[in-house]
């Protein structure tokens, strides 16, 4: 499980890149849950066992991107 947190403005975000076994287990709905209680915004990415790092490695490109383009 992989945690990535932004803060934009007044706005806090989270995104969440795991695999399913990792979804279930409960110390991972633990996490969850205290992201909600503090009022982050939450995105969750569920990827299989196989192409988990391939996954991971073209959504941290695509958000470099991403911030290059933010002025």
């Amino acid at each position: 499980m992989q945690c990535t947190i932004l803060k934009i403005k007044k706005e806090q975000y989270v995104q969440i890149y795991l695999t399913k076994e990792d979804l279930k287990a409960q110390e991972t709905q633990e996490k969850i849950n205290e992201y909600k209680k503090q009022k982050y915004k939450l995105g969750i990415f569920v990827a299989g066992q196989e192409n988990y790092p391939e996954v991971l490695k073209k959504i941290v490109t695509k958000q470099v991107e991403l911030s290059d383009n933010v002025c």
